[in-house]
């Protein structure tokens, strides 16, 4: 029996059940944290089954990069030595438990042949392009929801639309070397490409379009430095193009003054006199709040348009003052007549800037520097998200400066933000008062500026070996999430901690042969 039952587990375990699971885990990665979560465990009692236990930690502990790599789940275990809130520490030990698990496996296991590398590979680009096209056919209701969608983020139906954002951008990476050998596989790579870019767009993903751009120019600067070669300006020219495309538009819709402010009217169409308010100093589009002012006319002509109320609790007084400023219109009457019924649609619903409402990346920046414009003039961060960053970020600087050297713990940091909100009273509601929002700052909060260098130094270790061995499905890999690290918690989900170490890890020790001639 005990012979019949090793060659059971024999047969099941190895080399294709370990190709298996990782296929499952990166199908599961846009889709499905039960998955995600049911592939990592089989690919553990995989690694366990198969035997050779003892040979599999001596090659492990052989690898200093694998070494290395673990030290970065060390040191959140070490930062439990002097929390007050063990479960919480455990529990965030538990999220992060990739960060030690796939070092370990992936390093003393198989090496994939070329062909299954890149089927997993390809797999992974595949279910992220799956992801975004049922996201948008939910949209267009022509699909059930797995969700609502209140927002268009929404359309991310299976994980949060960052981490989707960042799958997309790293994908974009991968097309050109993964579907390049034939005609039909780059006329689809292409169109992948295309797809991705629009759908990142569409989805209003100002995140996963600013890693796309910065990962791009570092490559650029490479092929144009290291490599001398002609692709850098290549790269780079798409890249300025952009920026003064976004220059041009930030300029002409936000600092660039569109009314002639020396030959103002002192008085409407109407014959009333044109008064500033103090409480509206606004710049909207180009355009400032109190030119052209008539409360007056505006709130008896509003009356007309709309039930809600012009002033009080629930009035529409500075958002339509502001819609009018953001097109150019007089506060007026006259100016009030010229809005359409979609307008004062807008208005109602409380949209300060006729460009908010609609769903384009575009259309964010305005939205983004209305967010910084209110922050700086002390408007209440909460509900945008930029502007609650801010917060969370000088938040995160007091905390740190309090406990600089070792930080507050891998346990107390709900503690110690909800300590430090009240001491600063925030204007933050309770819940918009959040963590960092910047996975260095979160670091540096739990395990101080020491734990911080030292995270660094374990993730950034692998790096010379990658660029002598060309591994270029890492470096992509790894510059996008240290990118997302500046905006995001990565490292504090379980589809961010996924993508950061199960794929880096993957590209690090997966291929049988590093330098693969269809990544050169």
């Amino acid at each position: 029996m005990l012979k019949k039952g090793k060659k059971l587990i024999s047969f099941v375990t190895g080399y294709w059940t370990h190709v298996f699971f990782l296929s499952l885990i990166v199908v599961g990665m846009p889709f499905s944290k039960f998955l995600m979560s049911l592939g990592t465990i089989a690919l553990i009692v995989n690694w366990l089954l198969e035997g050779g236990i003892k040979a599999k930690f001596k090659k492990f502990f052989s690898s200093k990069i694998a070494l290395f790599s673990t030290g970065v789940y060390l040191l959140f275990v070490l930062g439990l030595l002097h929390t007050q809130d063990l479960n919480y520490g455990l529990n965030d030990l538990r999220i992060k438990l990739p960060l030690l698990a796939f070092p370990i496996i992936f390093s003393s296991s198989h090496r994939l042949k070329k062909t299954h590398y890149f089927l997993v590979v390809r797999l992974f680009v595949l279910s992220v392009l799956a992801s975004t096209i049922y996201g948008f056919l939910v949209y267009q209701g022509l699909v059930p929801a797995k969700k609502e969608i209140a927002q268009i983020r929404d359309v991310s139906q299976f994980i949060s639309h960052i981490r989707l954002s960042l799958m997309i951008v790293l994908s974009l990476f991968l097309i050109p070397k993964l579907f390049n050998n034939k005609l039909i596989n780059m006329v689809f790579g292409i169109t992948a490409s295309l797809w991705l870019l629009y759908f990142l767009s569409f989805m209003e993903s100002a995140t996963g379009l600013i890693l796309g751009f910065v990962t791009l120019f570092f490559i650029s600067l490479y092929y144009l430095f290291k490599k001398k070669s002609l692709y850098g300006f290549a790269m780079l020219a798409p890249l300025f193009l952009g920026a003064l495309i976004l220059g041009n538009h930030l300029y002409s819709n936000y600092k660039e003054v569109k009314i002639d402010r020396t030959e103002l009217a002192t008085h409407s169409a109407s014959g009333n006199e044109y008064k500033e308010n103090p409480l509206c100093s606004f710049f909207d589009n180009g355009n400032y709040s109190n030119d052209l002012l008539c409360e007056k006319e505006l709130s008896e002509t509003w009356s007309n348009k709309s039930e809600k109320p012009y002033y009080g609790e629930g009035g529409v007084q500075f958002i339509l003052i502001r819609y009018i400023t953001s097109k150019g219109y007089a506060k007026d009457k006259e100016g009030l007549e010229m809005l359409t019924p979609n307008d004062i649609k807008n208005i109602e619903n409380g949209f300060p800037n006729y460009l908010h409402p609609e769903s384009s990346l575009l259309s964010r920046i305005p939205r983004l520097m209305f967010e910084i414009d209110g922050y700086i003039e002390g408007v209440n961060a909460s509900g945008n998200s930029l502007a609650q960053r801010l917060e969370y970020w000088i938040v995160s600087k007091e905390i740190i400066k309090a406990n600089p050297v070792f930080g507050v713990g891998t346990g107390d940091v709900p503690t110690a933000f909800a300590m430090k909100y009240n001491e600063t009273s925030s204007l933050l509601d309770k819940k918009y008062q959040l963590r960092s929002h910047n996975q260095y700052f979160s670091i540096t909060v739990s395990l101080g500026l020491l734990g911080l260098l030292l995270f660094l130094f374990c993730i950034l270790y692998p790096v010379p070996t990658a660029f002598r061995e060309r591994n270029y499905f890492y470096l992509i890999c790894l510059c996008i999430s240290l990118l997302s690290f500046i905006s995001e918690d990565t490292l504090e989900t379980q589809d961010g901690v996924f993508f950061c170490a199960f794929l880096t890890n993957f590209f690090l020790f997966s291929s049988r042969n590093r330098y693969l001639k269809s990544v050169d």
